[in-house]
C-alpha cells in the first residue's frame, strides 16, 4: 500500500483488470480490519467492565478489613 504504480508499463486492458482486482482485495482487507476493530472494541469493553467489577470488589474487601 502507498506505492505509486507505473501505469505506462501496463497494457490498457491489464490496467483495468489489475485495478479491479486490487480494489476488490483492498475492500476485503477493509472489511477484515473493520471486523477485527469491532472484535477488539468488544474485548476492550469487556476488560473495562471486569476492571470496574474488580475495583468495586477490592473496595468492598478493604471496607470489610477496616470494620
Amino acid at each position: 500500500m502507498g506505492q505509486i504504480r507505473d501505469f505506462d508499463q501496463m497494457v490498457p486492458g491489464e490496467s483495468v483488470q489489475a485495478l479491479t482486482t486490487e480494489n476488490t482485495t483492498l475492500k476485503r482487507r477493509v472489511q477484515q480490519l473493520a471486523q477485527e476493530h469491532r472484535t477488539l472494541q468488544e474485548r476492550l469493553e469487556g476488560a473495562r467492565s471486569n476492571l470496574r467489577f474488580a475495583d468495586k470488589r477490592i473496595a468492598d474487601l478493604e471496607a470489610q478489613l477496616l470494620e
